[in-house]
Order: structure tokens, then sequence, then C-alpha cells
């Protein structure tokens, strides 16, 4: 019988056939394998350290890959499926999905994908990256695939790392960046933080269009050139930004009904009409299925009314934080309901350019920052 908080050893052995080598990363080298019993292919990464640099630090550096990719989960990054440590001999192997593409740089756009496509699922990535508060830092083009689906999936986090609550940034791993000149914050401080991540990864976009003469078409060359502002201040503060700034002006060019955009008008302008101010920070909530979920329960219990009862819980299904609002019952129902409607039926890219542009909304909305929070 199991007792609760018992070791349980699993000692049944699994074979898989070697078929070919994959190539190699900061901390490891890749080879394809097949797994005989469900004849799917996986992509195995050997921990072999450049350098002859086998030590405890690096044997770290890619336990805390595993660590890393065992708690994220988006289409857009590899999906890790096992691992297999040898601690004794420093050594060990991770198991994940097999991505058949080409990288990057490879890509030539199709009839379904063009640049600006790729570029908005590769933010997007990273934005999930940053919402988890980890740091890829090795962002190169062979580290970012395009599968045989033509979709962009981030690989090789072997010099990954998770930033506690309180920080922002930390000591530097310099690989091999493609670009001569880093940012300030990193040439000169020695500092790598998510905003290094924002110029590097619009380095890597803005070489890869000029080399292939795609550069006047690109539609989104003002968010390269803000990207890629040597001055930290000067950059976008988060990736977060970056894909609402890929979203303003988005919702009236790509095929919404005139319904749909109306929809969208006359819940938006009652939701950020009722907010007052902030009280210092808050914080927007990004999970659609969360806020499709807390709209449902709130569309229920106003099923009977005209007008929603109360619009703090509105409120709280697009931001966490402290705020003031108006409590005049005057958001009809029916306007919440039909957004509702209007987020379920869309697909996740459209779902998220509304959302992008309800939190643009929200932003504009003042903070109050209270006398507590001023040093003197």
């Amino acid at each position: 019988m199991l007792v609760s908080g018992e070791l349980v050893k699993f000692d049944s052995m699994k074979n898989f056939r070697y078929i070919s080598p994959l190539g190699s990363g900061g901390t490891g080298d890749a080879h394809l394998f097949k797994d005989e019993t469900t004849d799917m292919l996986f992509a195995f990464k050997k921990y072999a350290p450049k350098d002859g640099n086998n030590s405890d630090d690096t044997y770290r550096r890619f336990v805390d890959e595993i660590k890393i990719l065992f708690n994220i989960s988006h289409n857009n990054i590899v999906r890790v499926f096992n691992y297999y440590l040898y601690s004794e001999a420093k050594t060990g192997y991770l198991q994940m999905e097999y991505v058949e593409g080409i990288a990057i740089h490879e890509f030539e756009p199709s009839f379904w994908k063009d640049w600006e496509d790729i570029f908005k699922e590769v933010i997007y990535a990273f934005e999930y990256l940053e919402e988890k508060n980890i740091l890829h830092r090795d962002i190169r083009p062979a580290n970012i695939l395009i599968d045989k689906n033509e979709s962009v999936k981030i690989i090789d986090f072997g010099f990954g790392k998770r930033l506690e609550f309180e920080e922002t940034g930390g000591e530097s791993v310099f690989l091999n960046w493609p670009v001569t000149q880093w940012p300030n914050e990193t040439q000169l401080e020695g500092i790598y933080n998510h905003q290094s991540e924002i110029y590097f990864i619009g380095k890597l976009f803005q070489n890869i269009l000029r080399a292939k003469g795609e550069v006047e078409r690109f539609k989104f060359n003002h968010i390269l050139d803000k990207m890629t502002k040597l001055e930290q201040y000067e950059r976008y503060a988060s990736f977060n930004d970056i894909s609402q700034a890929i979203s303003e002006g988005v919702i009236s060019e790509i095929n919404f009904s005139g319904t749909e955009k109306d929809t969208y008008k006359k819940f938006a302008d009652a939701l950020v009409s009722h907010i007052s101010y902030y009280n210092d920070k808050y914080e927007t909530i990004n999970d659609i299925d969360s806020i499709l979920n807390k709209l449902g329960t709130l569309i229920r219990s106003s099923s009977l009314e005209t007008f929603i009862q109360d619009n703090s819980q509105l409120i709280r299904c697009f931001i966490k934080g402290s705020y003031a609002y108006n409590n005049k019952c005057d958001i009809e129902v029916q306007h919440v309901k039909n957004f509702y409607q209007l987020l379920v039926r869309l697909d996740p890219y459209k779902q998220k350019i509304v959302l992008d542009n309800i939190q643009t909304r929200l932003g504009g909305i003042k903070i109050n920052i209270t006398d507590d929070d001023l040093p003197f």
C-alpha cells in the first residue's frame, strides 16, 4: 500500500533508437532518438559543457534548464517530456519535443506566414517568459526555430535564469550575440535583464530583415527602432508593452467586422469610464481563460438585471490592485454579454489583440501615488 510521502522508484527501462546528431548549445549537445514503443521522435540534450568547463556551476545551469522547462507551457516554446540525471558524474539528459524545422534566419515568407507573423509569435513567446520571470540569455538565430507548420519554437535554455520576485537583472552570461554593439546596461554595467532581451530580439530581426532585403516591407520597423535603443530608458519597458504596441490600430486592420468593433467599443468605454484612478500599483490580468470565467460568473449573477449591480466585480475581471471607481449602476448587462460572446468566438490571436487594446485603454487611467510611498 502506498504511504503519503513515500519515495517510489520506477525501475522499468525504456529503449530509444539513435537517429542522428542535431547540434550543440551552451551547455549540451542534442541528438535525435526514436521511442520504440510510441514511434515518436524526441530530441535528447546531453549535458556536455564546452571547453572542458565541467564545473559544479555549469552542471547547476543544466539542472536549472530542467526546472525552467518543466514550469513553462507555451505553443511557441519547446516542450520537455523527461529528464535523466547522473549527479555523481555531473552529467544528464533532457528529453524534449523534437522540432523539425529551420533556424529563423532561413525562413522564407509564404502565403500563410509573413515576417510580421513570425515577429508577433516571437514577442508573444518572450512575453510569456517575462510573465514567468525567466530570462533566456542565448538569443541567436539557431535558438529560434520555425517548424514544419511555420510556427515559432524557442529552444535551448542552457543559460536560462529564473528571476526572484524582487530581482531585475543579474550577472550576465555572454554568448554568441548576433550584434556588434551591446545595450548600455550590458556594455557599461554588466547588467542583463528583460529589457536587454528586448534589445537583442530587436537586433536579431533587424539583421535578418536587412540580409533578406525585407526592411522596407516590414510593418513594425518603428517597434524595432524603439526595441534597439542603446539607452534602457528609451526602450520598451517590457515585452507586454511591445505586444500592446503591435495591437494598437490593428483592431481596425485585420478583418474585425463593424459589429465586433462596436461591441468592443461599447464595452471598453463602459469599463474604462467607471475607473476613477488606481491607488499606487495595479496589475493587469493576462489570462484569457481567467477573464472569461470571471465574466461568465458576473453575467450569470446579473442574468435578471438590466444593469451590472457591482461595477467592481467587472473591473476585477481585468485588473488586480486597489482603485477608486464609479458605483453607479449604468453598465448594461447586454454590453457585457455581447463582449463575452465576442471573446469566446474569436481565435486566440484575435482574443489577444482585443485584450491588448483593453489593457492599453486601462493604462491611460491615472495612478494616485500616496504620500506613504514617497521618501520624504
